[in-house]
């Protein structure tokens, strides 16, 4: 055991999970290589679990680190900033989201937990719908609204969570129908689910489950949830922190892959936003 890990571990918590029988320390990076306390270098298909979108180094964004840290590093959103507003009019204009408003966050996690509180407080209810095998974040809330349990280490939870069929297309009770088949099962499912609830305040889910194990429901299934939806006036929250920014390599939004009708109510999207450092309050 090398002194950093025996150090690490007398005042870390033990749920702090480190890779690696010998855990490494990564000391810098470089482009798309990062290199080790050793002086091995890698090839980094990490990303700092998805959030470094820029590479490592790159000298346009340590210049604008650098220079905005030599001007004010905080002052709240109490007070115009113009960095602010500039970015949120170029997100808003991406989007596609007619009248857009932007909020950033510093997470993931903080994004999903804005959505539901949004959700919850417009619908005047707790109670949320999520998709089996999902994952969106590590607060109190998120992580209660989890559907894989490997992510989920608690059931208390200030939302009532129910959990529909279809994030999934490999497992599952419809994994053997067709596609077509598929989303009429799933569709029916969360329609007997509706039957025997209060109404929810929002559907969540991720247009491709990233911690789930990068899978997605056929093309059309999301589209055919928000027509239900949408007649119980229920919301559509598409979770694409782990997805939006162009990383699937279509669109801005990996929910474009869906037909218009399942574009989203609200979608959270922060996490490699500003290359893993934080973004705004």
């Amino acid at each position: 055991m090398n002194d950093l890990y025996a150090r690490h571990q007398g005042v870390l918590p033990d749920w702090l999970a480190l890779y690696y029988d010998e855990p490494l320390e990564i000391t810098h990076g470089e482009g798309r290589h990062v290199w080790d306390s050793a002086g091995n270098r890698y090839l980094d298909f990490f990303g700092g679990i998805l959030t470094t979108m820029t590479a490592h180094a790159l000298p346009e964004v340590t210049k604008a680190v650098t220079e905005q840290a030599g001007r004010i590093i905080h002052s709240s959103t109490l007070y115009l900033n113009r960095p602010m507003v500039e970015l949120a009019e170029r997100v808003a204009q991406v989007s596609g989201i007619p009248d857009a408003r932007v909020f950033f966050t510093t997470s993931g996690t903080e994004a999903n937990d804005t959505a539901l509180l949004l959700a919850t407080t417009y619908r005047r209810t707790n109670t949320v719908l999520a998709m089996r095998n999902s994952y969106h974040g590590r607060s109190f809330s998120t992580v209660g609204i989890t559907g894989n349990r490997g992510w989920s280490p608690t059931s208390l939870s200030p939302l009532q969570t129910l959990y529909v069929h279809g994030g999934v297309r490999g497992r599952g009770p419809f994994a053997e129908l067709d596609d077509r088949a598929f989303i009429e099962a799933c569709v029916a499912d969360l329609k007997d689910v509706l039957g025997h609830t209060r109404p929810p305040a929002a559907l969540i889910a991720e247009p491709i489950q990233g911690v789930g194990g990068f899978t997605s429901p056929p093309d059309g299934l999301y589209a055919a949830f928000r027509e239900v939806l949408d007649e119980h006036g229920i919301l559509w929250i598409s979770d694409e922190v782990q997805t939006g920014w162009g990383r699937t390599g279509e669109h801005f939004w990996a929910g474009r892959r869906t037909p218009a009708a399942a574009r989203r109510t609200s979608s959270p999207s922060p996490r490699a936003s500003a290359t893993a450092w934080p973004s705004a309050g």
